[in-house]
């Protein structure tokens, strides 16, 4: 009876957490969505919505299907899970239209001091490249690994609904959002071409690639130019050069997916390959890694001295229940009505009694302050951990 209540309690707790985190992804993509209409509109974009209209289409019948599950069916279960897709959705699609404002905005390149960089850092291209085309093989898997970008945000998503990790998928479109944002604000201030285009193909530069050859930089430029002013939904690029956006996704893959057991060793090696491939595949310069790492884990500070406040809080909530546990466990089993029991068991069963309801009126995990204190503490875990 005991361990039903708890498993009653664990999924009210859940639930409360990833509600929470809900309404603070839903925050998040509005105000992106505010900074793409603001943005665009400052520097003279629009979005071509009809260049793709099956994305349009799916995207109006995904949102006829949650409506479906939250109204009609009223399954809060599948809800959620539609919700937090479609969230991830969301994030993805507005960041990357942010990225197009941002290399519109125009100001210098950075690439003369990004490469600087390197060379300081004793980090020379030209010997990475070599190495890796040295090794027969490893550059095809270096370039598979870096396109795993995409098949990789569509298991995150998979495998935690399977593992009924809900919170921390919230938290993973929460955290992809920041990252988001914070890549997009750094890039309107450094922005940068590409290592291969301003080290492999010097002195001409972008001149010097053979006709039909695909480049970001023909985006790029026209961007830049003022001579494209409208995004089409079905050719959208990354032009990010720093920071590298997939060191941060692959920091952020590792994270999310740790508490599934089975995945943790081949996600850390695919996204170790991930940020390795980044120099070639991505042609990024070293440094653009330390900045999407700096951006992946921009937390990592506050977390030690939070993550102990969070631990003890949560053990004083944890002995309290055990406390309440320990004492009905010992009282005898009375009749309510029973006139004769004594004043301490009346008292205990009375207590014990309100933890079980499940009235409007008492808070849904119990006690008085081991409900709202759970939640909070599950809240402050879980998005400090971003």
């Amino acid at each position: 009876m005991m361990s039903h209540s708890a498993d009653t309690h664990n999924a009210e707790r859940v639930s409360l957490v990833t509600q929470s985190l809900s309404r603070l992804a839903w925050s998040m993509i509005l105000a992106m969505a505010l900074a793409v209409w603001i943005s665009f509109a400052a520097v003279g974009l629009r979005v071509d919505f009809a260049s793709n209209w099956p994305l349009v289409a799916v995207m109006l019948i995904y949102a006829v299907a949650l409506l479906f599950y939250l109204h009609v069916r009223r399954d809060r279960r599948i809800a959620d899970m539609l919700v937090v897709v479609a969230q991830l959705f969301l994030t993805l699609l507005l960041g990357l239209l942010l990225t197009y404002a941002a290399s519109a905005v125009a100001l210098p390149y950075r690439d003369a001091e990004l490469s600087a960089i390197d060379l300081w850092l004793g980090c020379h291209r030209a010997a990475y490249v070599n190495a890796i085309n040295s090794t027969p093989g490893l550059n095809g898997v270096l370039d598979a690994a870096y396109l795993s970008i995409q098949p990789q945000t569509a298991l995150v998503p998979l495998a935690l609904l399977l593992a009924g990790q809900m919170p921390r998928l919230q938290s993973f479109v929460l955290a992809l959002g920041i990252s988001l944002a914070a890549t997009v604000l750094i890039a309107v201030f450094i922005p940068a071409v590409d290592a291969a285009i301003y080290i492999d193909l010097a002195p001409r530069g972008a001149a010097a690639l053979s006709p039909g050859t695909y480049s970001h930089v023909y985006t790029l430029e026209a961007l830049r130019s003022g001579a494209m002013s409208v995004v089409r939904l079905d050719d959208l690029e990354g032009l990010i050069t720093f920071p590298s956006f997939h060191t941060t996704n692959a920091i952020l893959f590792a994270w999310t997916l740790w508490p599934v057991r089975y995945l943790r060793l081949p996600i850390l090696v695919l996204n170790g390959l991930m940020v390795a491939s980044t120099p070639t595949a991505g042609s990024h310069y070293f440094i653009d890694i330390v900045g999407g790492m700096a951006v992946a884990s921009w937390r990592s500070s506050q977390r030690t001295g939070a993550d102990a406040r969070v631990r003890h809080l949560r053990q004083c909530t944890r002995n309290r229940a055990g406390q309440l546990y320990r004492q009905t466990s010992t009282v005898p089993r009375l009749n309510q009505s029973d006139s004769s029991r004594t004043p301490i068991a009346h008292t205990v069963i009375d207590a014990f009694s309100r933890s079980r309801s499940t009235k409007s009126h008492i808070p849904p995990h119990g006690a008085l302050w081991d409900g709202p204190a759970e939640a909070i503490l599950n809240m402050i875990e879980v998005v400090v951990h971003v």
